[in-house]
């Protein structure tokens, strides 16, 4: 996981578009508006709130994750395996 996977979750999260993403900080921008915290500031707090989120099992490599999930496709945005 890293913050790639935190942008995209960001990104579904306020509709923001991968056009609009084109502007480097448009995104950064964007969360601060909605929220009045940094990305880099909550980006630990929703690494942690991770490991809370429901186990999603990958549909080819049947590999366990937890997982935030696109709210409108069956995708995982920001995902953490689950080590057995």
């Amino acid at each position: 996981m890293d913050m790639f996977d935190f942008e995209e979750l960001i990104a579904d999260m306020l509709d923001i578009t991968d056009d609009e993403r084109e502007d480097p900080d448009y995104l950064p921008n964007m969360f601060y508006e909605d929220f009045e915290l940094l990305m880099e500031d909550v980006y630990p707090l929703v690494n942690k709130l991770l490991e809370h989120t429901p186990t999603v099992t990958a549909g080819l490599s049947g590999k366990e994750f937890h997982a935030f999930v696109s709210k409108t496709s069956p995708v995982m945005l920001m995902k953490k395996e689950i080590k057995q």
